[in-house]
């Protein structure tokens, strides 16, 4: 590792995203040419005495150029740690090389394909911390803190905030294509508690992006922020702990002849569900038997008491396992699921998420579906960590904000989640599990009960780019306008790109 030698401005601290938030287009200079310059000359002199330069000859090299996944990976020929806000996006730009800005290094879009090759700047290194303001309890927060972070510092503070289910995953990066999570019933997405942003653009300037300052770039940030510039703080609302700090946690087994029954009431839950309320139905396979996994995690953010109101139902059904705990609000991150979700956060494999959103359950789709995902396992046993998730949130604190307040499209269409998420280890499969994810989607859009595909930005694929940034015309217009105003030469363009001009 290079550390360098010339010291500027102050320190400015970041949160950990996971998400990465600033890609070149393709065609850029890549650090195979680049390569040939004297590093210590042209890049070391342009950083602060901070900032840090990591080689692949460097022994910490794989920790900070691993990733989350390797599927569509891209690829680095050196990472960059900065330490200010001016240390390195300007220098990037101006010297023409492809670069890649990560925190959490979680994406899995497929335009990070074409990133190869590249100079990674790691904010994780420098820019992971959350101040809380007691007096307001707001949280200023950095482009490199993760979920776990932020729920450790929230928490301490007495408070808490909507955020991931994933400890590992960037608070900005999942935040800047809406950030769902157990809270959103009460307090709306990730992006609907940031008050302000500070973004570096592509030309090398920070702004600040508010309701007051930059008012259009703070529409567009929030549901398509990857797309404008690299997001070096946030400051973001925050709301007082519930009594005692806790959240009633429930987990439950079930046996495939009991779905019908499962889905049913889930329905029926989903039309009178309260704000504190979020429920996962999890579908896995045990890794050596590969038999199926039917669990169910429950969490009601409030009292217990309150919570047994709506779990009393669910125990009516005759689980096989119905197990009852209180855990505060940093622990649930850890052992909600029994686990199984702090486990998506293994750096091993290949693995993404397919998803979509659906109105109701169709209890003929679902079964249909854990048929197809059984068969799937077993004749891929590589891909035997692979998960079902069928994610019930209240709808009430997105729903409240009016559709046209920010970039992200799908407010009205929150009842469940569907994350198809396949983790394996054989590349040599990964044309059979995209096929089979693809199939499964288009499987649960027949039934959704809503007319057209909705997707969760941060999941996208190759779905329409309608279905994650809005059908109505004038969504797109307006990104379209903001990426050509802001990125005009598409230097962010690494993540569910936005295209400068339709066609």
């Amino acid at each position: 590792m290079m550390h360098l030698f010339t010291f500027a401005a102050t320190i400015v601290y970041f949160v950990q995203a996971a998400v990465p938030v600033l890609a070149s287009p393709h065609g850029f200079t890549t650090l195979n040419s680049f390569w040939k310059r004297d590093v210590a000359t042209t890049l070391a002199s342009k950083l602060s005495a901070n900032a840090s330069i990591v080689l692949p000859s460097d022994p910490d090299w794989s920790t900070v150029a691993d990733r989350w996944t390797q599927y569509l990976a891209p690829s680095f020929s050196m990472v960059v740690e900065p330490a200010t806000e001016a240390d390195i996006v300007n220098y990037a730009v101006a010297a023409n090389i492809s670069f890649l800005t990560v925190s959490g290094t979680h994406g899995f879009n497929p335009s990070l394909a074409f990133v190869q090759n590249a100079l990674m700047i790691n904010l994780a290194a420098s820019f992971d911390y959350t101040i809380i303001d007691t007096a307001s309890g707001t949280a200023l927060v950095g482009g490199g803190t993760n979920i776990g972070q932020f729920t450790n510092a929230t928490f301490a503070a007495g408070r808490q905030v909507t955020v991931g289910t994933c400890w590992c995953v960037g608070v900005l990066g999942a935040g800047l294509g809406g950030g769902h999570g157990r809270l959103q019933g009460e307090a709306g997405l990730i992006i609907d508690n940031m008050i302000q942003l500070r973004v570096v653009l592509a030309n090398g300037t920070i702004v600040n992006a508010s309701e007051k300052e930059n008012p259009d770039l703070f529409w567009g940030m929030r549901g398509a922020g990857q797309n404008f510039g690299v997001v070096v703080e946030a400051n973001i609302t925050t709301l007082p702990l519930v009594p005692g700090g806790t959240g009633y946690d429930v987990e439950m087994d079930f046996s495939p002849d009991q779905l019908e029954d499962v889905l049913l009431l889930a329905n029926q839950q989903i039309a009178i569900q309260p704000p504190e309320l979020s429920y996962y139905i999890f579908f896995g396979s045990d890794p050596v038997t590969l038999d199926l996994i039917f669990h169910i995690n429950f969490v009601y953010v409030g009292p217990q008491a309150d919570g047994r109101i709506w779990s009393a139902p669910w125990k009516q059904l005759g689980p096989i396992k119905f197990v009852e705990a209180n855990f505060r609000w940093d622990e649930l991150l850890y052992k909600s699921a029994n686990g199984l979700i702090a486990a998506q956060c293994g750096q091993n494999g290949f693995k993404s998420t397919y998803s979509l959103n659906m109105a109701h359950f169709n209890v003929t789709t679902i079964q249909e579906l854990v048929t197809s995902y059984t068969d799937f396992v077993h004749t891929n046993p590589s891909a035997n960590q692979s998960i079902l998730n069928l994610e019930v949130y209240s709808g009430h604190g997105v729903r409240a904000v009016p559709s046209n307040r920010t970039a992200y499209a799908n407010r009205q269409f929150t009842n469940i989640m569907v994350a198809i998420s396949p983790w394996y280890t054989d590349p040599s499969i990964t044309n059979v599990v995209n096929k089979w994810c693809e199939s499964a989607r288009d499987s649960l859009q027949a039934t959704a009960g809503y007319d057209s595909l909705h997707v969760y930005q941060n999941y996208a694929h190759n779905e329409p780019i309608q279905s994650y940034y809005g059908y109505e015309p004038w969504r797109l217009e307006k990104l379209m306008a903001l990426k050509r105003e802001y990125d005009p030469h598409g230097f962010f363009s690494g993540y569910a790109p936005i295209p400068l001009a339709s066609g």
